[in-house]
């Protein structure tokens, strides 16, 4: 009997670890470097953040901005420098994973005259975005920019937002 538990503890614990998540994964290879960095901001924070944005804005689409702020959770920003790493071939396991794992969907991949490039991954769950994952490559400064958030927009509410982006 006891030779059983252990084999099913040994049998779970292996499962667990290799159903690590794929976002902590990547961000723990790509953090390593002398010019990387990690920043993990708690949504406690972001949301206190959002309500004093609010209280010192000056116009209507500042505190629009803050108010949307206010529904992100927990966000991971990471930056790395892209050569040190097989970057693009990275990125595309990664969203690759999270696409045909975990049910995230690609939403845009935008490539820019300048040769920076952004792509757009996010979690649904009904009409509501749960997670979102960013990719921000700068091919000129060999830099790579990621965001992972927590969220609870909806997928309208995004999409305005986008628009928005896309004006300026």
């Amino acid at each position: 009997m006891k030779k059983l538990f252990t084999l099913l503890a040994f049998v779970l614990l292996t499962a667990a670890l290799s159903a690590q998540n794929p976002i902590k994964k990547f961000i723990r290879k790509h953090n390593n470097g002398p010019e990387n960095i990690s920043i993990t901001v708690p949504g406690w924070l972001i949301g206190l953040a959002g309500e004093i944005g609010i209280l010192a804005a000056e116009d209507e689409e500042e505190e629009v901005i803050f108010s949307l702020a206010q529904s992100l959770g927990t966000t991971r920003i990471l930056t790395f420098d892209s050569d040190d790493f097989t970057t693009k071939k990275d990125i595309r396991r990664l969203f690759s994973e999270l696409e045909t794992e975990h049910n995230y969907e690609r939403w845009a991949t935008i490539r820019a005259a300048s040769g920076e490039q952004v792509e757009l991954t996010v979690e649904m769950k009904g009409d509501v975005v749960k997670s979102i994952v960013a990719f921000v490559h700068v091919e000129e400064e060999h830099k790579t920019f990621f965001a992972h958030a927590r969220t609870d927009f909806t997928a309208e509410e995004l999409g305005d937002i986008l628009n928005q982006l896309m004006k300026e």
